[in-house]
C-alpha cells in the first residue's frame, strides 16, 4: 500500500450511503455477471489460501492505525502477494495490493528500492501471538479441569 507524509482524504463511512457513484445494476447486468461467474474459473483469484486481520499505522500519524485485511496468495516460499480490503464484509473495498517477501529477497534489493518496502514483523508477530492465545484456548477447553492450571491461566 502507498504511504505518504500527507493527510488521508477522508472516505466515506460504511454503510448504504457509502455506495459509490453511479446507477444501480440492470436485470441484464445481473444475468450477465451471473453467467459469467459460472463460465469463468477466476483461477488467480481461487489461489488465496489465508485471510489475516491486521493494524496499519499511517506514517505521519503513528497515534492513527486503521483495520486492514489481507488475502494472501503465496507465489513461492519467499513471496506473497495479497490484496487489502478495508473490511471482511461483503461491501469491502479495496485499499490496496502489497506484495511480502523474505528477509533474503529484501536484502537482495537495490538499495533505492528497499526505500520502497517497509517491515511487516510487527503484523506477523501480532497474528502469530494472537493465532498461539487462540490455540491456547482450544487446549484449555480442551483438556479436564487439573490439566488446565498447569497450560494457561486466565
Amino acid at each position: 500500500m502507498a504511504s505518504s507524509d500527507k493527510s488521508p482524504a477522508p472516505t466515506p463511512a460504511k454503510g448504504a450511503e457509502a455506495t459509490p457513484p453511479g446507477q444501480p445494476m440492470t436485470m441484464g447486468q445481473h444475468v450477465v455477471d451471473k453467467g459469467a461467474s459460472m463460465l469463468q474459473a477466476l483461477t488467480p483469484v481461487k489461489q488465496i489460501s489465508q485471510h489475516v486481520c491486521t493494524f496499519a499505522l499511517y506514517s505521519h500519524d503513528m497515534c492513527r492505525q486503521i483495520e486492514t485485511h489481507h488475502y494472501i496468495s503465496r507465489l513461492n516460499q519467499d513471496f506473497l502477494q495479497c490484496p487489502v480490503y478495508d473490511s471482511d464484509d461483503s461491501n469491502a473495498r479495496l485499499i490496496g495490493i502489497e506484495y511480502i517477501i523474505s528477509d533474503r529477497l529484501f536484502e537482495a534489493l537495490p538499495q533505492e528500492e528497499q526505500k520502497l518496502w517497509h517491515s511487516h514483523a510487527y503484523e506477523v508477530s501480532v497474528v502469530l501471538s494472537l493465532f498461539f492465545l487462540v490455540f491456547l484456548d482450544v487446549v484449555n477447553y480442551s483438556t479436564n479441569e487439573d490439566d488446565k492450571r498447569g497450560i494457561c491461566r486466565r
